[in-house]
């Protein structure tokens, strides 16, 4: 399926689609090729902003493998090598994979404003706390292209906010594989088995100040820092509930810390600390 502003071409095409062509419109280069991880990780990220700015820069997908002579006379050396070319010439870029808030700041730095998208106005939306007006916008982006990762996640934490659970889920299970935000909207489906217990965090932490021993306070506030994504803070707040009460819930403390480990990352100390102290309780 075609992708808005988004094309492969060919070694000999480059010298229209991409020199000539970036007189008209600002033209950013991907040099990728098929046994590529880093590459595969990439594309997506770029495809999705080519769509977002609607036409105000084109991408251009360039295969190393089918296109070694262009990639040598480029001095392309690794790869993915991301190119923006402006009035023929490239004047921007980076090599390998990097964070989408980076590629934006230099697609903003040299391509002019435009009339803003359905998804920076859903954006705009949310931090002013208008949900409702975010959904709308970000219908927009989800008719035009219904397997855009950042729109569903959004459209999965607002419903999930306004407590449609089985829509949230529906949102989050639309992601594809491939999608940088694959692994986010895994996570979230499994923070979705906490919400019927989450609550208001402020007033659970006056509960657990009042009474320190408060196992259902500690199990909720564990519930709602889950779903809030603070994933460490929650299994914190697990391990206090099976220090207090290993049989609360059918030992629901140890289960629902588990849960939290295999969403974490394993190599961090902060992972290992968390299940050395599980061990402890449950061991001990």
């Amino acid at each position: 399926m075609s992708k808005p502003h988004v094309y492969d071409i060919s070694e000999a095409e480059f010298q229209s689609r991409v020199m000539e062509r970036s007189l008209e419109v600002p033209v950013l280069v991907d040099f990728w090729a098929p046994w590529c991880a880093p590459c595969k990780q990439l594309g997506p990220v770029l495809e999705k902003l080519a769509a977002e700015y609607a036409g105000r820069f084109e991408l251009v997908k360039v295969n190393t493998e089918e296109a070694q002579q262009l990639a040598t006379m480029l001095r392309i050396r690794s790869i993915p090598t991301v190119y923006l070319f402006m009035d023929g010439q490239p004047i921007d870029g980076f090599q390998g994979v990097q964070p989408e808030a980076k590629i934006r700041a230099l697609l903003e730095q040299h391509i002019p404003e435009g009339e803003k998208g359905p998804m920076a106005l859903g954006l705009e939306c949310l931090d002013a706390g208008d949900q409702q007006g975010a959904a709308a916008y970000f219908q927009d982006v989800l008719r035009a292209e219904p397997k855009n990762g950042e729109a569903l996640m959004h459209m999965a934490r607002i419903a999930l906010n306004m407590g449609e659970r089985e829509a949230a889920s529906r949102y989050a299970s639309l992601v594809e594989s491939h999608d940088p935000l694959y692994g986010a909207a895994q996570r979230f489906k499994q923070t979705l088995s906490f919400a019927d217990d989450a609550g208001d965090e402020a007033a659970l932490r006056a509960q657990i100040e009042a009474n320190s021993k408060d196992v259902e306070a500690w199990y909720r506030l564990g519930a709602t820092l889950a779903v809030g994504g603070r994933f460490n803070e929650a299994a914190e707040a697990f391990i206090k509930v099976v220090a207090l009460d290993r049989g609360f819930r059918e030992d629901a403390g140890r289960e629902a810390a588990l849960s939290l480990f295999d969403m974490m990352d394993q190599a961090d100390p902060a992972t290992r600390r968390l299940r050395r102290r599980l061990a402890m309780y449950v061991l001990g």
